[in-house]
């Protein structure tokens, strides 16, 4: 659609595609659909269809939706992120409209469908798949897959790291020992390494899987040169909502591990509006003094600062900057930060909107360089805690 003023006709459209197979052809109607990329984490897709439309028949049966954008209005591109899996529906028998809802998951979901097996030659450890201190996240990855794959799993998913390197052909870094429960699901596994700040991920194609070296590939900077991913306010960016909080304060922390361990860490130089603010922490795993200690001190630490979501709702008709063709979640960008300068903010998630209308919409969730920093103390956590 060419809104009246638009410099750019950006659109989005979904196409349905045979499970595993090919095209079955263009869902022409949609009511609305509303699309999710958030960093490191699952995509996700919700739309609406009359079955009474044509091309209802289409996903009547059980079938993957690709969501392609152009910004052209002729000239039409999947995004390597936009494959979902049509797994969820809900309506009204007797609507005569024949309106349904459908939740889509991405394609990477699949992973939920393929478990930790115990070692055919190793013992579980308190029934748990154990890697020694010697394993990366590539290698911890590559070992479930190619597991799964033998016992007939994942029929149709492919990745493009190794054991070795990683999806870029960097060698794998970071190693870490750690415990996986037998029959946890390989996306649970995933994501626990992205957790511990370990490991990188997104598709790359409809059922691909890459994977990456934190803040390598991945962190692409946009914020600087001569040509910068800059979203100004009034051309770009239409609203800079904040919402910012001080809940998450403390200047001292308790934390209980195993074995009777129990360690005080104060803050002493935080300044705290209300004097002492106290968090507990029980960190399952943690049996020793200094590791009590380390954990305790990253989380007064983060208790220090405040939190704040940033969102930015986006326009695509005056904008020069577009989603999904020149920035995606991970990227540095430049958007309206506090007082509404440009700042260089970190995309953490794109969020896309297209009504009956045709009208697209969009909002941003950025990240500035406190909750980065927050982000990094997070995984401090996690990784500390992790029981091999």
């Amino acid at each position: 659609m060419n809104v009246k003023g638009a410099t750019v006709p950006f659109d989005i459209r979904l196409i349905a595609v045979d499970p595993n197979g090919d095209r079955r052809g263009l869902l022409a109607h949609p009511m609305h659909i509303q699309v999710a990329f958030p960093f490191n984490d699952i995509p996700s897709l919700k739309f609406s269809y009359s079955m009474n439309a044509p091309g209802a028949d289409m996903i009547s049966t059980p079938c993957e939706i690709g969501l392609q954008w152009s910004s052209d209005g002729s000239t039409w591109f999947e995004f390597s992120e936009g494959r979902f899996l049509l797994i969820q529906r809900q309506g009204d028998q007797i609507d005569q409209a024949g309106v349904w809802q459908f939740d889509c998951p991405s394609y990477l979901w699949v992973l939920q469908k393929a478990v930790t097996f115990a070692n055919a030659s190793i013992e579980p450890t308190n029934g748990q798949r154990v890697f020694n201190a010697t394993a990366t996240s590539g290698f911890i990855m590559q070992t479930l897959l190619n597991d799964a794959v033998n016992r007939g799993a994942l029929t149709g998913f492919s990745w493009t790291f190794n054991s070795s390197t990683d999806s870029s052909a960097a060698a794998w870094g970071n190693p870490m020992a750690m415990g996986i429960p037998l029959g946890t699901d390989l996306l649970a596994v995933l994501l626990r390494l992205v957790s511990y700040g370990l490991i990188d991920f997104r598709m790359t194609g409809a059922r691909q899987l890459s994977a990456y070296m934190p803040n390598t590939t991945l962190l692409r900077d946009f914020s600087t040169g001569a040509s910068p991913v800059a979203l100004r306010a009034g051309r770009d960016v239409t609203a800079a909502p904040d919402v910012a909080t001080l809940e998450d304060m403390a200047s001292a922390a308790y934390v209980v591990g195993d074995n009777n361990i129990r360690q005080e860490v104060v803050n002493v130089g935080a300044v705290m509006p209300w004097g002492r603010w106290e968090v507990g922490v029980r960190e399952v795993g943690i049996t020793s003094t200094t590791s009590a200690n380390n954990i305790g001190t990253t989380v007064v630490l983060r208790g220090v600062q405040q939190h704040v979501q940033r969102t930015r709702e986006i326009t695509m008709y005056q904008a020069r900057h577009l989603p999904l063709r020149d920035y995606r979640a991970g990227d540095m960008i430049l958007a309206p930060g506090d007082g509404g300068g440009l700042e260089p903010m970190r995309v953490r998630q794109i969020t896309l909107t297209r009504s009956a209308r045709g009208v697209v919409a969009g909002n941003l969730i950025l990240a500035d360089r406190r909750e980065d920093y927050q982000l990094r103390v997070g995984r401090q956590i996690a990784a500390l805690s992790a029981r091999p």
